[in-house]
């Protein structure tokens, strides 16, 4: 295995270099769920004849004749003994721009276009939704905030999680996971380190759902009046205030409901409250308690993989997982984020989610 293709062109030319006789490290891929874009670090010798590349140059890398990335020089640094490290970034790194627009309802896809349009990237729609999403007011945000919104809004009412994707020179949306992959990566073969962490840091386990009620108010004006002429002062605008505070108690009152896992009995009550939902009556309010706790009550579980690399373990697709030293098989583990080091020793190193809900309801 050997980089096929490591190829610098000047942007809107069609002069180009071929680097891979002057790459000074093993080229560095990360891509990553948390809507961000995909990155490419390298680092050059500059000694001799030096190509130096400007920011906004064309990246293009292949590895044994698969399309890697494409992508643009987004900074550089010049080190000593004439190293010069570089980033990139794929066209998803055009999506942190920022607008305003104000949203009709419609799918993920919908928004997914027009944004693309809107950034002036080659897109395509891989798998699409059909849920629609509430019209949105999105005020000075980023294209990927627009994006995380719809899609977090579609999982909610689908138990499907969709996700943006740099397919080397075309971004993507697809639908998780993208592929599951059939090779079982293990402690005995393919893997050489693992971590394995569990955690109830974010649980909850009790939820309620709260009604505010305020009656309105009886009482005169608060306006703070100044000193009259005759020496009497009616009262300051500080005891206004701590009347009306205790006329706002008087006049408040909450009504809840709740429910609880029975996970209570091992973790302790671990309680959050959320508001009820515009115009929800009671049994409403319930199936949102239960909806809520179904999400929250569950552990957290983070593997950190070290394994032989392949082109595939990208962020978005999954793999079975089996670690001896645990005992354990976790089957079809969501990738969330994939680093590749491109060499003589091809390597990956994998952060998966363990019983993802996106994974367990696709």
């Amino acid at each position: 295995m050997t980089v096929t293709t490591f190829k610098l062109q000047r942007r809107g030319k069609s002069t180009t270099y071929d680097l891979r006789d002057v790459l000074a490290s093993n080229p560095k891929w990360i891509t990553d769920l948390n809507f961000s874009a995909g990155e490419l670090d390298f680092d050059l010798f500059q000694s001799g004849h030096p190509v130096i590349p400007y920011t906004g140059d064309i990246i293009k890398f292949r590895w044994d004749h698969h399309k890697i990335f494409y992508g643009y020089v987004f900074g550089y640094k010049i080190k000593e003994n004439n190293i010069l490290s570089v980033t990139c970034y794929d066209k998803e790194r055009y999506l942190k721009n920022q607008d305003s627009i104000v949203w009709q309802a419609g799918t993920v896809a919908d928004r997914f276009n027009n944004v693309c349009k809107r950034a002036g990237i080659k897109h395509k729609v891989v798998d699409a939704p059909t849920h629609k999403v509430a019209a949105e007011i999105c005020d000075g945000k980023t294209y990927f905030d627009m994006l995380k919104s719809a899609i977090t809004k579609t999982q909610t009412a689908t138990k499907h999680m969709y996700y943006v994707y740099c397919n080397y020179d075309t971004v993507e949306l697809r639908r998780a996971p993208y592929k599951k992959l059939k090779m079982i990566i293990g402690s005995k073969s393919a893997m050489t380190g693992f971590s394995y962490a569990v955690d109830i840091n974010n649980v909850a386990n009790v939820v309620k759902v709260i009604q505010k009620d305020v009656k309105k108010s009886q009482s005169k004006s608060a306006t703070a009046k100044q000193k009259q002429a005759n020496g009497k002062s009616q009262k300051t605008t500080s005891a206004k205030a701590k009347t009306s505070q205790k006329d706002e108690a008087s006049r408040t009152s909450f009504k809840s409901v709740s429910v609880k896992g029975d996970s209570t009995k091992q973790w302790g009550k671990l309680q959050v409250t959320v508001n009820k939902k515009n115009k929800a009556n009671h049994a409403q309010m319930i199936k949102q308690a239960k909806d809520e706790l179904r999400k929250r009550n569950r552990a957290n579980k983070e593997l950190t993989i070290d394994c032989i690399g392949n082109v595939d373990l990208v962020a978005g697709n999954a793999v079975t997982i089996k670690i001896s030293d645990i005992n354990k098989t976790l089957k079809n583990c969501p990738i969330l984020k994939a680093e590749h080091e491109f060499g003589t020793d091809y390597m990956c190193h994998l952060t998966m989610k363990v019983g993802a809900e996106w994974l367990e309801t696709s």
